[in-house]
């Protein structure tokens, strides 16, 4: 009776050394997918931050560009009430009109350019969060396929 006893407490043990040692497999690969993870996300939130860095970048040129503009044609606005004679109100309206019209294209161009530059950052952003994403989907699938092995390996012990 003693033998038998002894036999199955030696073959608990066993077991449980098997199953401890599966449970610590898949631990440390798990432990290895949340680093990984980590290490995704933190990517990508550095590209999203740099496009939206970018953005902001692009958004500050071209309002300095439309303040540029606007100031020129303020200038020429500015030359109406200069003007001494009839004909140089005139002239100096003239101007004026088509330094606000050349203003207004270059306020309007500059702030296309911002907005293409904030979507170009948003996609970027996107596509640094979906390739994190990804990474996250893969490295889970590893621990989770690590834990799998680390079980079927125990129980065939």
């Amino acid at each position: 009776m003693k033998k038998i006893v002894a036999a199955l407490a030696s073959a608990m043990l066993v077991s449980t050394v098997f199953a401890q040692t599966a449970a610590t497999d898949a631990g440390k690969a798990q432990i290895k997918a949340n680093q990984e993870k980590a290490e995704a996300q933190a990517i990508a939130n550095k590209k999203k931050t740099e496009a939206q860095g970018d953005a902001a970048k692009a958004q500050a040129s071209a309002n300095e560009d439309k303040a540029s503009a606007q100031a020129d044609a303020n200038k020429e606005a500015a030359k109406v009430a200069q003007a001494t004679t009839p004909e140089q109100a005139s002239d100096a309206r003239g101007k004026a009109t088509k330094a606000q019209a050349k203003a207004d294209k270059k306020k309007h161009a500059a702030q296309s350019k911002a907005n293409q530059k904030k979507q170009d950052a948003a996609k970027d952003a996107d596509v640094a969060q979906a390739k994190a994403d990804k990474q996250k989907v893969e490295a889970q699938s590893d621990a989770n396929k690590a834990a799998a092995d680390a079980k079927i390996d125990a129980a065939k012990k």
